[in-house]
Protein backbone atom coordinates (compact mmCIF):
# COMPACT_ATOMS: atom_id res chain seq x y z
CA UNK A 1 0.00 0.00 0.00
CA UNK A 2 1.00 3.33 -1.33
CA UNK A 3 1.97 6.33 1.64
CA UNK A 4 -0.73 8.98 1.42
CA UNK A 5 0.10 12.14 0.36
CA UNK A 6 1.11 15.00 3.45
CA UNK A 7 -2.07 16.58 2.66
CA UNK A 8 -4.16 13.46 3.18
CA UNK A 9 -2.19 12.17 6.12
CA UNK A 10 -3.33 16.11 7.71
CA UNK A 11 -6.50 15.43 6.77
CA UNK A 12 -6.21 11.92 8.28
CA UNK A 13 -5.53 13.47 11.54
CA UNK A 14 -7.70 16.22 11.64
CA UNK A 15 -10.45 13.84 11.15
CA UNK A 16 -9.49 11.40 13.62
CA UNK A 17 -8.79 14.32 15.92
CA UNK A 18 -12.45 15.75 15.26
CA UNK A 19 -13.61 12.49 16.59
CA UNK A 20 -11.65 12.62 19.54
CA UNK A 21 -12.63 16.11 20.40
CA UNK A 22 -16.22 15.07 19.92
CA UNK A 23 -16.53 11.90 21.83
CA UNK A 24 -14.35 12.23 25.21
CA UNK A 25 -13.08 8.62 26.29
CA UNK A 26 -14.00 6.53 23.41
CA UNK A 27 -12.05 3.77 22.62
CA UNK A 28 -10.61 3.05 19.26
CA UNK A 29 -12.56 1.12 17.42
CA UNK A 30 -15.33 3.38 18.07
CA UNK A 31 -13.02 6.75 16.60
CA UNK A 32 -11.88 4.58 13.53
CA UNK A 33 -15.92 3.99 12.88
CA UNK A 34 -16.89 7.50 13.65
CA UNK A 35 -13.81 9.01 11.28
CA UNK A 36 -15.00 6.08 8.79
CA UNK A 37 -11.49 5.16 8.59
CA UNK A 38 -9.80 1.56 7.85
CA UNK A 39 -8.27 0.03 10.86
CA UNK A 40 -4.75 0.67 9.95
CA UNK A 41 -5.25 4.65 9.02
CA UNK A 42 -6.98 4.74 12.55
CA UNK A 43 -4.66 3.27 14.71
CA UNK A 44 -1.93 4.84 12.96
CA UNK A 45 -3.77 8.37 13.37
CA UNK A 46 -4.13 7.77 16.67
CA UNK A 47 -0.49 6.78 17.47
CA UNK A 48 1.07 9.84 15.71
CA UNK A 49 -1.91 12.34 17.41
CA UNK A 50 -0.72 10.59 20.97
CA UNK A 51 3.28 10.74 20.26
CA UNK A 52 2.58 14.68 19.01
CA UNK A 53 0.79 15.43 22.46
CA UNK A 54 -2.81 16.27 20.68
CA UNK A 55 -4.80 12.88 22.55
CA UNK A 56 -4.37 11.12 25.85
CA UNK A 57 -4.80 7.76 26.46
CA UNK A 58 -6.06 5.53 29.46
CA UNK A 59 -6.86 1.91 29.99
CA UNK A 60 -10.38 1.34 31.40
CA UNK A 61 -11.72 -2.10 31.74
CA UNK A 62 -8.27 -3.72 29.86
CA UNK A 63 -9.00 -1.43 26.53
CA UNK A 64 -7.90 1.81 25.79
CA UNK A 65 -9.72 5.19 25.52
CA UNK A 66 -8.60 8.34 24.27
CA UNK A 67 -9.18 12.25 25.28
CA UNK A 68 -7.92 15.17 23.29
CA UNK A 69 -5.75 17.69 24.82
CA UNK A 70 -5.31 19.97 22.11
CA UNK A 71 -7.18 19.85 18.46
CA UNK A 72 -5.18 18.94 15.23
CA UNK A 73 -6.15 21.09 12.40
CA UNK A 74 -4.29 20.45 9.22
CA UNK A 75 -4.31 24.04 8.31
CA UNK A 76 -1.86 24.41 11.32
CA UNK A 77 0.67 22.49 9.76
CA UNK A 78 -0.01 22.94 5.54
CA UNK A 79 3.12 24.32 3.74
CA UNK A 80 3.49 27.91 3.92
CA UNK A 81 4.70 29.96 0.77
CA UNK A 82 8.20 31.68 1.94
CA UNK A 83 8.60 34.96 2.51
CA UNK A 84 11.11 35.37 -0.82
CA UNK A 85 7.56 34.18 -3.37
CA UNK A 86 5.01 37.19 -2.04
CA UNK A 87 4.04 40.02 -2.98
CA UNK A 88 5.84 41.67 0.07
CA UNK A 89 9.15 40.98 -1.50
CA UNK A 90 8.32 43.05 -4.64
CA UNK A 91 6.97 40.02 -6.81
CA UNK A 92 3.91 42.04 -8.03
CA UNK A 93 2.49 45.39 -8.59
CA UNK A 94 3.91 48.67 -9.42
CA UNK A 95 5.04 50.52 -6.62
Amino acid sequence: MAEPSPQRARELLERVSNVVEARPDADARTIRNRAGVSRQAGERALELLLQAGFVERREVNAEWHYRSVKPYRAADFAPRAGFSATHSAGQGGAG
